[in-house]
């Protein structure tokens, strides 16, 4: 098997699916110190049984063998875990060489500066939530949000990092966009992720805050056009409104539980691969043919065969939100048989 392959068998069970992970999702913890209004993962808490220093210890080995492009370390807030700092050396004493890029979600508040220093060698990349102005981001996220996470920025770049700023774009933030991208860039911050509000979990209650590709995409063109005037615009970052697909089967995303999904927002029951707790990560991934199977799904396809999925063809839709309104649909039976037999099998 080549590095960054899981071999997985086909739906049908005639063939085997090579599948090239691009990033596992850790979530090391459900406990944060907000609670923003659209919170995929409605994060307050710690999560009941979640895994200790020593379950994560054989997990290390795992991640690595499997060769994604990313392992990001999320949560909840990852930086209220009291032992993240200790869960971020094991990774690091075992990702060798060619190293498997370790990132590092936080909402800014934890940021001390200390804390930058530390996490300097010990992660590639620092991501920071920043959604808009600060009226617009702490109505969003809570009072004093946006000069937490303005301060992290700082202080981890003169850690020596560059920092990463994901924006989640909502009805309100999108007025908006133009002006924080470019206020982003005025200050030397140019890696940035821009993500569409999905309506799970915490968010689930407000279908209306959905914003459509196509009214992102013209925002990030006129913040292009203010930032770099006579400049060309990318002809990637002017991609169809269409998409065939989503990247879903080429992710991974481990609960604090140590439950296993395809997705950090494809996590209903049916969906489960297993549990590191009980099994090794690179045994869950190889059984079942869900992930190749998820993988190979052609939404166009799906889309002309069952109008009801049309809308997977719009871009920046994931699967999980029509999945959800969709499940008992035929078609997921015909692309996904393997479906029903995890539906029926262990659950805890």
């Amino acid at each position: 098997m080549e590095d960054g392959e899981l071999v997985r068998p086909h739906p049908a069970g005639t063939d085997d699916i090579p599948v090239a992970l691009r990033n596992v999702f850790l979530h090391v913890t459900k406990q944060c110190n907000l609670r923003c209004r659209y919170c995929y993962f409605s994060a307050s808490r710690p999560l009941p049984g979640e895994l200790t220093v020593a379950e994560f210890r054989p997990l290390w080995a795992d991640l690595v063998a499997l060769r994604p492009r990313k392992i990001v370390f999320t949560g909840g807030e990852p930086l209220l875990r009291p032992d993240i700092l200790e869960l971020l050396v094991a990774l690091r004493a075992v990702n060798g060489s060619p190293r498997v890029r370790t990132v590092l979600n936080t909402n800014g508040f934890p940021v001390t500066t200390e804390t930058a220093h530390r996490l300097t060698g010990l992660v590639d990349e620092v991501r920071v939530s920043l959604d808009g102005a600060r009226e617009q981001h702490d109505a969003m996220r809570g009072e004093g949000s946006f000069d937490a996470a303005v301060r992290a920025l700082g202080r981890l770049r003169s850690a020596g990092l560059t920092p990463r700023v994901l924006v989640t774009v909502t009805p309100t933030a999108l007025p908006g966009l133009a002006d924080l991208l470019c206020w982003l860039v005025e200050r030397g911050i140019t890696a940035i992720n821009i993500n569409p509000f999905r309506p799970v979990g915490r968010g689930a209650r407000h279908p209306e805050w959905v914003v459509a590709g196509e009214a992102i995409a013209a925002e990030v063109r006129r913040a292009w056009d203010r930032c770099h005037p006579g400049r060309a615009f990318p002809e990637n970052r002017a991609a169809s409104p269409q998409q065939r697909h989503c990247g879903v089967g080429r992710f991974l995303n481990i609960m604090p539980n140590g439950d296993v999904f395809p997705c950090h927002v494809l996590t209903r029951p049916e969906m489960r691969l297993g549990n590191i707790r009980r099994e090794r990560l690179g045994a869950i991934c190889r059984r079942g043919g869900l992930l190749g199977g998820l993988a190979a799904l052609d939404f166009a396809e799906l889309a002309a065969a069952d109008p009801a999925v049309e809308g997977l063809t719009r871009r920046h839709t994931c699967l999980a939100e029509v999945y959800a309104e969709t499940s008992t649909r035929p078609v997921w039976r015909r692309e996904l048989p393997m479906l029903p037999g995890l539906r029926h099998g262990e659950t805890g």
